[in-house]
């Protein structure tokens, strides 16, 4: 297994515990946070300190609480892409039971990034993205076993020739949260 898998899986073990200091030992300083795409109330935050205080007050938030990672993929060096699931009780709300994407980012055996996104698909994009807009299938080092052939970037998705500033991550974000509330309404009414 991957180092880097390994490494973004007992993060990910620590943080279902409640152990955020454990989570972010493994993470570098200035690690960087982002739950925009996956909350409407998610936080993009930078370094321990700030993102400790994201993750206890989220965690804190739950009655009771369960986080498991139910797959999860290395798709390039250092880009790790997991299906997550949390269920619980909000201290606020009725019960949750949701599946999300997450991508983690690894250099120099730190986790560098940590987001989260609506689904594991768009987790998947983001990835691509920052492999340069193509993921191939034997790239992909899962814990469940192994992939062929390669898979092609769609048309429309140009690779990011450089990273988004936080202006432009910050629109992003909103037009994500904007999206997540629509699909609530819909869902509501």
């Amino acid at each position: 297994m991957p180092a880097s898998l390994e490494l973004v899986k007992i993060a990910l073990q620590a943080y279902g515990n409640g152990d955020c200091e454990i989570a972010l030992a493994l993470a570098a300083p200035l690690i960087r946070w982002d739950e925009r795409a996956s909350r409407p109330d998610g936080d993009l935050v930078w370094g321990h300190d700030d993102v400790q205080r994201a993750m206890r007050r989220y965690l804190d938030g739950w009655e009771s609480y369960r986080f498991e990672l139910e797959d999860v993929a290395e798709v390039g060096p250092g880009k790790v892409v997991g299906i997550c699931r949390e269920r619980g009780e909000p201290k606020e709300g009725g019960t949750i039971d949701r599946r999300f994407g997450g991508l983690w980012v690894v250099e120099d055996s730190k986790i560098v990034s940590w987001a989260t996104y609506l689904t594991p698909k768009e987790a998947v994009r983001a990835a691509k993205e920052l492999l340069g807009g193509r993921l191939e299938r034997d790239q992909i080092k899962q814990v469940t076993g192994p992939a062929a052939g390669p898979v092609e970037a769609p048309a429309d998705e140009r690779p990011r020739k450089r990273p988004l500033t936080k202006s432009e991550e910050q629109k992003r974000a909103a037009k994500a949260r904007a999206k997540l509330r629509r699909r609530a309404s819909r869902q509501t009414a």
